[in-house]
């Protein structure tokens, strides 16, 4: 098993690019469709930290994105670079709990939390991850225990604040 990733008692950055001008809407901004494609690209480089990326994938076993929430908080526009960073809120058996923060320098401007399970691909049912996969994932969760709860975590739609 690889080592964790440095820095890994502060949110990890797992995804950066700039906006294309196909990302945006008749307003000139990032759609809302965009911010979670932002988003599903970070769970998959998370994913793939973790050990769960594409040959994991190929030996018939991932994690499926049952729950979403998105907050959109900012503007991003076509060539703005943004950056995604991504806290472990939990990880218990088949479940991996994610933040999500997506940045434009130093705006935040939008956040998305994710509630993945661990499946088989063949059955498509609920299975535990392999035992390396937990290890890495509940070692990531254990150093993000220590960090605040970010500001709308666990926030419905329409909650007052």
């Amino acid at each position: 098993m690889s080592k964790l990733p440095e820095g890994i008692t502060r949110p990890i950055e797992t995804h950066r690019r700039r906006v294309p001008d196909e990302w945006l809407d008749y307003n000139g901004h990032m759609n809302e469709a965009r911010y979670l494609q932002a988003f599903s690209d970070a769970s998959d480089s998370f994913m793939a930290m973790i050990g769960a990326g594409p040959d994991y994938i190929a030996r018939g076993r991932s994690y499926f994105t049952v729950e979403s929430h998105l907050r959109h908080l900012g503007e991003a526009r076509a060539g703005d670079e943004i950056r995604v960073l991504t806290q472990c809120l939990g990880a218990a058996g088949k479940k991996m709990h994610l933040f999500h923060f997506l940045w434009r320098g130093e705006d935040l401007i939008a956040t998305g939390e994710h509630m993945l399970i661990h499946v088989s691909l063949e059955s498509r049912r609920a299975c535990d991850p392999a035992p390396e996969v937990l290890a890495r994932l509940e070692g990531i969760a254990a150093a993000h225990a220590s960090l605040p709860l970010p500001e709308g975590a666990g926030r419905a739609v329409g909650q007052k604040a």
